[in-house]
Protein backbone atom coordinates (compact mmCIF):
# COMPACT_ATOMS: atom_id res chain seq x y z
CA UNK A 1 0.00 0.00 0.00
CA UNK A 2 1.40 3.57 -0.82
CA UNK A 3 0.68 6.60 1.46
CA UNK A 4 -0.67 9.97 0.81
CA UNK A 5 0.57 12.34 3.11
CA UNK A 6 -0.69 16.04 2.96
CA UNK A 7 0.35 18.80 5.06
CA UNK A 8 -2.01 22.09 5.90
CA UNK A 9 0.86 25.08 6.34
CA UNK A 10 0.11 28.27 7.34
CA UNK A 11 3.41 30.46 8.29
CA UNK A 12 5.27 27.33 9.29
CA UNK A 13 8.78 29.21 9.05
CA UNK A 14 11.87 26.40 9.14
CA UNK A 15 9.65 23.83 10.73
CA UNK A 16 7.96 23.38 7.60
CA UNK A 17 10.92 22.04 5.29
CA UNK A 18 11.29 20.24 8.28
CA UNK A 19 8.32 17.92 8.41
CA UNK A 20 8.82 17.84 4.89
CA UNK A 21 12.37 16.11 5.51
CA UNK A 22 11.17 14.09 8.29
CA UNK A 23 8.47 12.21 5.58
CA UNK A 24 10.91 11.64 3.14
CA UNK A 25 13.15 10.03 4.73
CA UNK A 26 10.62 7.28 5.84
CA UNK A 27 12.15 3.56 5.52
CA UNK A 28 9.16 3.53 3.93
CA UNK A 29 8.25 6.13 0.87
CA UNK A 30 5.55 8.38 0.93
CA UNK A 31 4.26 10.86 -1.54
CA UNK A 32 4.00 14.50 -0.07
CA UNK A 33 1.10 17.09 -0.74
CA UNK A 34 1.98 20.67 0.70
CA UNK A 35 -1.28 22.88 0.89
CA UNK A 36 -0.24 26.33 1.81
CA UNK A 37 -3.07 28.56 2.85
CA UNK A 38 -1.88 32.12 1.92
CA UNK A 39 0.89 32.34 4.50
CA UNK A 40 3.14 35.83 4.74
CA UNK A 41 6.22 34.24 5.77
CA UNK A 42 8.89 32.68 3.46
CA UNK A 43 7.48 29.10 4.79
CA UNK A 44 6.86 28.04 0.92
CA UNK A 45 10.08 29.52 -0.69
CA UNK A 46 12.18 27.35 1.83
CA UNK A 47 10.85 24.51 1.13
CA UNK A 48 11.80 24.80 -2.26
CA UNK A 49 14.67 26.09 -2.14
CA UNK A 50 15.53 22.99 0.39
CA UNK A 51 14.99 20.87 -2.99
CA UNK A 52 13.21 18.40 -1.17
CA UNK A 53 10.81 16.39 -3.43
CA UNK A 54 7.12 17.42 -2.63
CA UNK A 55 4.02 19.06 -4.08
CA UNK A 56 2.85 22.36 -3.21
CA UNK A 57 -0.53 23.80 -3.60
CA UNK A 58 -0.62 27.33 -2.85
CA UNK A 59 -3.92 29.06 -2.28
CA UNK A 60 -4.37 32.68 -2.64
CA UNK A 61 -7.01 32.77 0.73
CA UNK A 62 -6.89 30.93 3.76
CA UNK A 63 -9.39 28.47 4.05
CA UNK A 64 -8.77 27.29 7.55
CA UNK A 65 -8.06 23.87 8.44
CA UNK A 66 -10.91 22.62 7.19
CA UNK A 67 -10.62 24.05 3.78
CA UNK A 68 -7.35 22.51 3.51
CA UNK A 69 -7.92 18.87 3.95
CA UNK A 70 -10.51 19.32 1.61
CA UNK A 71 -8.09 20.65 -0.92
CA UNK A 72 -5.68 17.87 -0.28
CA UNK A 73 -8.26 15.24 0.28
CA UNK A 74 -9.08 16.24 -3.78
CA UNK A 75 -4.87 16.33 -4.74
CA UNK A 76 -4.45 12.59 -2.73
CA UNK A 77 -5.49 9.50 -3.96
CA UNK A 78 -3.66 6.85 -2.50
CA UNK A 79 -5.75 4.52 -0.50
CA UNK A 80 -3.81 4.83 2.30
CA UNK A 81 -4.18 9.12 3.17
CA UNK A 82 -3.07 11.16 6.19
CA UNK A 83 -3.40 15.09 6.88
CA UNK A 84 -1.29 16.75 9.15
CA UNK A 85 -0.15 19.64 10.63
CA UNK A 86 3.15 21.82 9.53
CA UNK A 87 4.72 21.58 13.09
CA UNK A 88 5.71 17.87 12.93
CA UNK A 89 8.57 15.61 12.71
CA UNK A 90 7.52 12.26 12.16
CA UNK A 91 10.30 9.07 13.77
CA UNK A 92 11.75 7.19 10.70
CA UNK A 93 10.09 4.57 11.05
CA UNK A 94 6.46 5.96 11.43
CA UNK A 95 5.29 4.87 7.67
CA UNK A 96 6.29 1.72 7.94
CA UNK A 97 5.03 0.89 11.44
CA UNK A 98 1.34 2.85 10.21
CA UNK A 99 1.30 0.55 7.44
CA UNK A 100 2.00 -2.95 9.65
CA UNK A 101 -0.97 -1.43 11.38
CA UNK A 102 -3.37 -1.22 8.65
CA UNK A 103 -2.55 -4.57 7.19
CA UNK A 104 -2.91 -6.35 10.85
CA UNK A 105 -6.41 -4.47 11.42
CA UNK A 106 -8.14 -4.53 7.93
CA UNK A 107 -11.45 -3.75 9.51
CA UNK A 108 -10.04 -0.52 10.62
CA UNK A 109 -11.11 2.49 8.73
CA UNK A 110 -8.35 5.08 10.65
CA UNK A 111 -4.75 4.17 12.35
CA UNK A 112 -4.31 6.99 14.99
CA UNK A 113 -0.54 7.61 15.70
CA UNK A 114 1.09 7.73 19.14
CA UNK A 115 1.42 11.89 19.12
CA UNK A 116 4.18 13.62 21.99
CA UNK A 117 6.94 15.64 22.70
CA UNK A 118 10.48 15.12 22.35
CA UNK A 119 10.65 15.18 26.16
CA UNK A 120 8.08 12.12 26.55
CA UNK A 121 5.43 14.10 27.30
CA UNK A 122 2.09 12.70 25.24
CA UNK A 123 -0.25 14.92 23.44
CA UNK A 124 -2.61 12.42 22.74
CA UNK A 125 -3.66 8.76 22.76
CA UNK A 126 -7.34 9.20 21.93
CA UNK A 127 -10.46 11.70 22.17
CA UNK A 128 -12.67 11.45 25.41
CA UNK A 129 -16.39 13.17 25.72
CA UNK A 130 -18.18 15.08 28.04
CA UNK A 131 -21.74 14.74 27.86
CA UNK A 132 -22.01 18.16 26.31
CA UNK A 133 -19.52 16.83 23.80
CA UNK A 134 -16.23 18.77 24.99
CA UNK A 135 -13.31 17.00 24.14
CA UNK A 136 -10.19 16.10 26.10
CA UNK A 137 -7.48 14.08 24.94
CA UNK A 138 -6.93 10.86 26.71
CA UNK A 139 -3.36 10.83 27.88
CA UNK A 140 -2.81 14.45 27.10
CA UNK A 141 0.53 15.96 29.80
CA UNK A 142 1.37 12.55 30.85
CA UNK A 143 4.94 11.07 30.74
CA UNK A 144 4.76 8.52 28.09
CA UNK A 145 5.48 5.78 31.26
CA UNK A 146 2.27 7.05 32.73
CA UNK A 147 0.17 6.55 29.65
CA UNK A 148 -1.67 3.62 28.52
CA UNK A 149 -0.64 3.27 25.15
CA UNK A 150 -1.24 -0.16 24.14
CA UNK A 151 -3.06 -0.93 20.55
CA UNK A 152 -6.39 -0.63 20.88
CA UNK A 153 -9.59 1.25 19.68
CA UNK A 154 -9.97 4.56 20.15
CA UNK A 155 -12.95 7.32 18.63
CA UNK A 156 -10.42 8.87 16.10
CA UNK A 157 -6.99 10.50 14.81
CA UNK A 158 -5.87 13.10 17.09
CA UNK A 159 -6.19 16.57 14.46
CA UNK A 160 -2.53 17.02 14.28
CA UNK A 161 -1.94 13.66 12.48
CA UNK A 162 -5.06 11.58 10.99
CA UNK A 163 -4.35 8.53 9.03
CA UNK A 164 -7.66 6.63 6.95
CA UNK A 165 -8.22 4.48 4.07
CA UNK A 166 -9.96 6.60 0.96
CA UNK A 167 -13.00 4.44 1.36
CA UNK A 168 -13.79 5.85 5.09
CA UNK A 169 -12.77 9.34 3.83
CA UNK A 170 -15.14 9.01 0.76
CA UNK A 171 -17.55 7.65 3.39
CA UNK A 172 -17.23 10.35 5.81
CA UNK A 173 -17.61 13.00 3.20
CA UNK A 174 -15.55 16.38 3.35
CA UNK A 175 -14.92 18.34 6.15
CA UNK A 176 -17.19 21.24 6.97
CA UNK A 177 -15.07 24.35 5.84
CA UNK A 178 -16.88 26.70 7.80
CA UNK A 179 -15.55 25.71 11.36
CA UNK A 180 -12.35 27.15 9.79
CA UNK A 181 -10.45 26.04 12.34
CA UNK A 182 -10.93 22.99 15.50
CA UNK A 183 -13.11 20.87 16.12
CA UNK A 184 -13.38 20.39 12.77
CA UNK A 185 -11.68 16.28 12.69
CA UNK A 186 -13.83 15.56 15.84
CA UNK A 187 -17.44 16.31 13.90
CA UNK A 188 -15.13 14.36 10.88
CA UNK A 189 -14.86 11.09 13.00
CA UNK A 190 -17.84 11.41 14.29
CA UNK A 191 -18.67 10.79 10.37
CA UNK A 192 -16.36 8.02 10.23
CA UNK A 193 -18.12 6.27 12.61
CA UNK A 194 -21.59 7.36 12.10
CA UNK A 195 -20.20 5.15 8.70
CA UNK A 196 -19.02 1.76 10.43
CA UNK A 197 -15.51 2.71 10.69
CA UNK A 198 -13.56 2.79 13.64
CA UNK A 199 -10.14 3.85 14.50
CA UNK A 200 -7.09 1.67 16.15
CA UNK A 201 -4.24 3.53 17.76
CA UNK A 202 -0.87 2.33 16.99
CA UNK A 203 2.01 3.21 19.58
CA UNK A 204 4.64 2.31 17.16
CA UNK A 205 3.51 5.11 14.65
CA UNK A 206 5.21 7.55 16.54
CA UNK A 207 5.19 11.23 15.97
CA UNK A 208 6.78 14.47 17.82
CA UNK A 209 4.68 17.65 18.14
CA UNK A 210 4.84 21.11 19.79
CA UNK A 211 1.37 21.91 20.07
CA UNK A 212 -0.63 25.00 18.82
CA UNK A 213 2.40 26.56 17.14
CA UNK A 214 0.28 28.95 15.17
CA UNK A 215 -3.04 28.81 16.83
CA UNK A 216 -1.33 29.76 19.92
CA UNK A 217 -2.34 27.56 23.26
CA UNK A 218 -5.04 29.41 26.15
CA UNK A 219 -5.37 32.34 23.49
CA UNK A 220 -8.84 33.34 23.18
CA UNK A 221 -9.43 32.99 19.20
CA UNK A 222 -8.86 29.25 20.21
CA UNK A 223 -11.81 29.08 22.77
CA UNK A 224 -13.74 31.02 20.50
CA UNK A 225 -13.44 28.34 17.26
CA UNK A 226 -13.14 25.48 19.91
CA UNK A 227 -16.58 26.23 21.57
CA UNK A 228 -18.61 27.66 18.94
CA UNK A 229 -18.00 24.36 16.50
CA UNK A 230 -18.45 22.06 19.27
CA UNK A 231 -22.17 23.50 20.07
CA UNK A 232 -22.63 23.30 16.02
CA UNK A 233 -21.38 19.78 16.62
CA UNK A 234 -24.05 19.07 19.06
CA UNK A 235 -26.97 20.00 17.75
CA UNK A 236 -26.38 17.91 14.32
CA UNK A 237 -25.64 15.03 16.27
CA UNK A 238 -26.75 14.59 20.01
CA UNK A 239 -30.49 13.42 21.41
CA UNK A 240 -32.45 16.52 21.54
CA UNK A 241 -32.81 16.29 25.56
CA UNK A 242 -29.06 16.67 25.81
CA UNK A 243 -29.27 19.97 23.40
CA UNK A 244 -31.57 21.92 25.29
CA UNK A 245 -29.28 21.00 28.16
CA UNK A 246 -26.39 22.26 26.86
CA UNK A 247 -26.17 26.08 28.41
CA UNK A 248 -26.63 24.97 31.87
CA UNK A 249 -24.15 21.91 31.55
CA UNK A 250 -21.93 24.52 29.69
CA UNK A 251 -21.87 27.25 32.47
CA UNK A 252 -21.29 24.22 35.30
CA UNK A 253 -17.92 23.13 33.13
CA UNK A 254 -16.93 26.97 33.06
CA UNK A 255 -17.57 27.42 37.09
CA UNK A 256 -15.87 24.23 37.73
CA UNK A 257 -12.81 25.45 35.17
CA UNK A 258 -12.98 28.67 36.67
CA UNK A 259 -12.29 27.15 40.19
CA UNK A 260 -8.84 25.41 39.13
CA UNK A 261 -8.05 28.96 37.93
CA UNK A 262 -7.67 30.79 34.48
CA UNK A 263 -4.36 30.69 32.79
CA UNK A 264 -2.30 34.05 32.95
CA UNK A 265 -0.84 34.04 29.55
CA UNK A 266 -1.41 32.39 26.30
CA UNK A 267 1.38 30.45 24.68
CA UNK A 268 3.02 33.08 23.59
CA UNK A 269 3.36 35.19 26.28
CA UNK A 270 0.46 37.76 26.04
CA UNK A 271 -1.07 38.11 29.18
CA UNK A 272 -5.17 36.85 29.08
CA UNK A 273 -7.59 38.86 30.97
CA UNK A 274 -10.97 37.43 32.01
CA UNK A 275 -12.87 39.74 30.25
CA UNK A 276 -11.57 38.41 26.61
CA UNK A 277 -12.14 35.00 27.56
CA UNK A 278 -15.76 35.63 28.95
CA UNK A 279 -16.27 37.70 25.47
CA UNK A 280 -14.63 35.19 23.52
CA UNK A 281 -17.58 32.34 25.02
CA UNK A 282 -20.22 35.03 24.84
CA UNK A 283 -19.16 35.08 20.75
CA UNK A 284 -19.32 31.96 20.57
CA UNK A 285 -22.77 31.21 22.18
CA UNK A 286 -24.31 33.84 20.30
CA UNK A 287 -22.93 32.41 17.15
CA UNK A 288 -23.78 29.53 16.93
CA UNK A 289 -27.24 30.30 18.26
CA UNK A 290 -27.67 32.24 14.77
CA UNK A 291 -26.39 29.08 13.38
CA UNK A 292 -28.74 26.80 15.17
CA UNK A 293 -31.19 26.60 11.93
CA UNK A 294 -28.17 25.65 9.44
CA UNK A 295 -27.17 23.23 12.07
CA UNK A 296 -30.70 21.12 12.41
CA UNK A 297 -31.08 21.07 8.89
CA UNK A 298 -27.20 19.41 8.97
CA UNK A 299 -28.90 17.43 11.64
CA UNK A 300 -31.68 16.10 8.95
CA UNK A 301 -29.02 15.30 6.41
CA UNK A 302 -26.82 13.33 8.49
CA UNK A 303 -30.11 11.39 9.56
CA UNK A 304 -30.88 10.48 6.44
CA UNK A 305 -27.20 9.65 5.38
CA UNK A 306 -26.33 8.02 8.41
CA UNK A 307 -29.82 6.63 10.23
CA UNK A 308 -30.46 6.66 14.34
CA UNK A 309 -27.37 9.47 14.50
CA UNK A 310 -28.07 10.64 18.03
CA UNK A 311 -28.78 6.71 19.59
CA UNK A 312 -25.11 6.02 17.57
CA UNK A 313 -23.76 9.12 19.13
CA UNK A 314 -25.05 8.31 22.51
CA UNK A 315 -23.17 4.85 22.17
CA UNK A 316 -19.71 6.47 21.24
CA UNK A 317 -20.08 8.39 24.08
CA UNK A 318 -20.53 6.16 26.69
CA UNK A 319 -17.81 3.92 25.05
CA UNK A 320 -15.34 6.90 24.95
CA UNK A 321 -16.54 8.77 28.23
CA UNK A 322 -14.44 11.50 29.97
CA UNK A 323 -14.42 11.09 33.71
Amino acid sequence: MEIDVGIINYNGGDELTKCVKSLKAQTNPVRVFVFDNASTDESVQHLRDSGVDCKIIECPNNLGYAGACNGLLENMDSDIQVLCNMDLEFDPAWAQNLLSCFERHPEAGSVASLVMEKSGVVNAVGVLFGADLFAKNEASGLDISQADVREKEVFGCYGAVMSFRKVAAEAAGKMDASFFLFFEETEWYFRHNLAGFKTVFCPDARVYHERSMTTVRYSPRKLFYSERNRLRTAVRLLPLGDVLKLPVRGFVRYVNMAKGGVPGSSGDGKKLSKFAICGALAKAWIQALCMFPKEWATRKKYEREFEKVPQKVQKLLELYKLT
